[in-house]
């Protein structure tokens, strides 16, 4: 969900000819079509660029950590470490050599809480794949779904329909016939039922904390990573071969590195820094219930791939579940694209009424979908006016520090809120105290 500038609504002041508003209207309404354009080309980028990522580093990661068929490096937290490490150290040469924007700064608070979150989002989900059942540990990651849900609802007010939530359920059934075996397969114990618990709250966390703290401070994705990444990847370093040594038995240090291995190793952290790089992106752009839902394409993916590729079987079960997990994907992304542009729709209508007959007397703050009417004049008015003190331009221009909390809410995967004009303001206060940040 990238943020954007808010747009003012346009004002019909004395002395514009219809020549001028009609122009005005006409060149706003073309920016808006090409940044919109835009905004889907880098939507799909970034998704392609996890999606694809991600499945290639689940096979190159088959062959370095498999004792029978691979390199038996079988130290997934410390190889984790690695992982952001490198991240981290590719995105700080770009940022070097000018080739991204250099990383702005961030509290060290927020940067240890989120790096903190990460972390035991890691290590508890492998230490629950150590005490409990396969199956369990299947159940724990599709409960992340409806935890991040209901997060956005409980804390971000976002509001999903009937359809959206049916398709939600469909994609968690059809993955879950893939991947839950046997639930009743192997002992649980508390322990393990805690340790699932820790790891739904803190991979959800996680994942909602990525697109937050993007907008909280305002850092593109890149910026994060290179902020967080070395941070976690210090602390996973410290925990990492203990965590190891209990899961596998085997301790890290006395592995026998081959040129082979070490090659291996090295794909593994090239395709690490798309996963975490997109990741981010992705995190930043769409909201974490779209990332957990549709990032469930990657699991069909890989066992298409494993069944053409690499010979293993395909079952009735698993084909079926497959299907069914990918109509609820489309069915998703339907349903989250009727709202967002019913949404619009109810935005646009909004903006061009003016109550009280005064100037028009809200203007909406999020992502921009469709076309406005706002012109960038009005935003330079507002600037100049605010700058010079002319009092009597700026009473014209939308105070945006008075929200209208009822009109607050989600339009798809944008936040969308509704802030009321000075002059509509003091209209409706009645002496009393308007809406606040």
């Amino acid at each position: 969900m990238g943020a954007t500038s808010p747009e003012l609504p346009q004002q019909h002041a004395a002395g514009h000819g219809s020549s001028s508003s009609s122009s005005s209207s006409s060149s706003s309404s073309a920016g808006s079509s090409s940044s919109a354009s835009a905004s889907i080309a880098a939507d799909g980028c970034a998704w392609s660029l996890n999606v694809g990522s991600a499945v290639a580093i689940v096979f190159v990661n088959k062959v370095l950590m498999s004792s029978k068929s691979g390199y038996g490096f079988s130290f997934a937290v410390t190889l984790s470490a690695i992982h952001f490490l490198t991240a981290a150290g590719c995105v700080m040469a770009a940022q070097a050599a000018g080739l991204a924007e250099k990383a702005k700064r961030m509290p060290w608070k927020a940067t240890l809480w989120f790096s903190l979150v990460a972390v035991v989002s890691i290590g508890s989900l492998n230490l629950s794949l150590l005490v409990n059942p396969v199956g369990l540990y299947q159940v724990a990651k599709l409960l992340v779904i409806p935890y991040v849900c209901g997060v956005e609802a409980a804390w971000m007010g976002r509001k999903f329909s009937n359809g959206t939530l049916l398709a939600i359920v469909t994609v968690m059934a059809g993955v879950g016939v893939v991947t839950v075996n046997d639930l009743n397969s192997g002992a649980t114990q508390l322990m393990g039922v805690v340790l699932a618990a820790v790891s739904v709250v803190a991979s959800g966390s996680q994942q909602i904390l990525c697109g937050s703290v993007q907008r909280a401070y305002k850092l593109q994705s890149h910026q994060l990573l290179a902020a967080t990444a070395t941070v976690q990847g210090g602390m996973l370093l410290l925990l990492g071969p203990w965590v190891d040594a209990w899961v596998s038995g085997r301790w890290v240090g006395n592995y026998v590195m081959t040129m082979p291995a070490l090659g291996v190793l090295l794909l593994s952290c090239a395709f690490s820094v798309g996963v975490n790089v997109s990741q981010f992106m992705c995190l930043g752009r769409f909201s974490a219930a779209t990332f957990q839902v549709l990032g469930h394409t990657k699991t069909v993916l890989v066992l298409l791939i494993s069944w053409l590729a690499l010979g293993e079987v395909m079952s009735l079960r698993k084909a079926a579940g497959m299907a069914v997990a990918v109509a609820g994907m489309i069915a998703y992304g339907y349903c989250v694209s009727a709202s967002s542009s019913s949404s619009n729709t109810s935005s646009a209508s909004r903006k061009t009424s003016k109550p009280g007959g005064g100037a028009a007397g809200a203007v909406e703050l999020g992502q921009q979908q469709g076309g406005g009417s706002s012109s960038t004049s009005n935003r330079e008015a507002g600037v100049a006016a605010a700058a010079g003190g002319d009092e009597e331009a700026g009473e014209s221009l939308p105070l945006l520090r008075n929200v209208s909390r009822e009109h607050a809410g989600w339009a798809g995967e944008s936040v969308v809120v509704v802030a009321e004009g000075q002059q509509q303001q003091r209209s409706g206060d009645g002496g009393g105290g308007g809406g606040s940040n």
